[in-house]
This record gives C-alpha cells, structure tokens and sequence, in this order.
C-alpha cells in the first residue's frame, strides 16, 4: 500500500517531479564525466585552436570571417563574366546564339552560311534577303 502522503495530488505530483529531476541530475554528472577534452574537441574542429584570452576570441574569430569575406569578394570580383566564358569556348551556346553575343562569327560558319546564301548563277552575288553576308569575291 502507498504511504498516506502520496495518497493527495499534489504530493505525488512533487514526488515526480523530484524523481525526474534527480534522474536528469544523474544523467548530466554521466556526461560531464565522460565528455571530450579540450584537444579532441579541437581536432573534431568543434574548439577553435587558439591562444588568444577567452575574452578576444569571439573577436578574432569575427576578425577572421570578415577576412575569408574579403578574400570571396575579391576572388569573385575577378572571376570572369559569362561573355568572357562564351568567347573562351567554356561556357557552351548554339552558334547562333553566340554570334549574336559575341558579335563576331566564326569564320567556318560564317563561309558556311555565305555559300548556302549564294545563288546557282555561279555570279557569286548574294540574295538580297541574307543579312550579314559578305561577297566572297
């Protein structure tokens, strides 16, 4: 049988309670005990290795992120454009697409297009409809 004082809601409430927080309070002692020293959580890159006092490392490491900012900016400042990528053939478009970027044609294309533009009168003059195209002769 239950002792009288667990008999009331209240008293069984506080006695959980109680019992749950000595449970967390064991629990907590359990991983103090078995938590990693300070050199394993700086190889596990968890701890900053540092020699700075405790109260500049938050600066340093403030210091030391606006410093890998102003590498990115700067590298990415320099990195070329995508117009730049098109006429270096590393970035891949259709030719035409390209010719219209670039603004310059590739001269095996543009001798392509001015053939199928010539007319069979063996003249070498170019139909009026073709824009762009230059007389070979």
């Amino acid at each position: 049988m239950p002792p009288e004082s667990l008999k009331s809601p209240a008293a069984f409430h506080e006695q959980r309670r109680s019992l749950e927080r000595a449970r967390t309070e064991d629990y907590l002692k359990r991983k103090i005990r078995s938590r990693p020293e300070r050199s394993e959580l700086v190889r596990m890159h968890i701890l900053e290795e540092t020699s700075a006092e405790p109260s500049l490392q938050a600066k340093q490491l403030k210091l030391k992120r606006a410093r890998l900012a102003d590498d990115l900016n700067e590298k990415i400042a320099q990195r070329p454009g995508p117009m730049e990528l098109v006429e270096k053939n590393i970035l891949p478009v259709e030719s035409s697409l390209k010719e219209a970027i670039i603004g310059e044609e590739d001269p095996a294309t543009l001798h392509e297009r001015q053939l199928r533009c010539r007319r069979g009168d063996g003249k070498g003059s170019l139909r009026a409809s073709c824009t762009g195209c230059v007389n070979l002769e």
